[in-house]
């Protein structure tokens, strides 16, 4: 399962069918190392398919700064 939070750029909320620029943040992100920018992904709350996503943009998180 890869599970990410998904944020609504700019908007209250998204209607159903609706269109908007969203965030999406992995729970895990090493499930996510394959997206790529202009792949297009499901998305899901359970079997069916609750959206599409087209990928805009890929932020690598930030590595872990040593500990001392």
């Amino acid at each position: 399962m890869s599970i990410a939070r998904l944020c609504v750029e700019d908007m209250p909320f998204l209607e159903p069918g609706g269109r908007a620029t969203v965030r999406l943040v992995p729970l895990t992100p090493s499930h996510w190392t394959h997206i790529k920018t202009g792949q297009r992904i499901s998305m899901h709350e359970d079997r069916t398919v609750a959206g599409t996503v087209v990928v805009l943009e890929v932020h690598l998180p930030a590595t872990a700064m040593p500990t001392r």
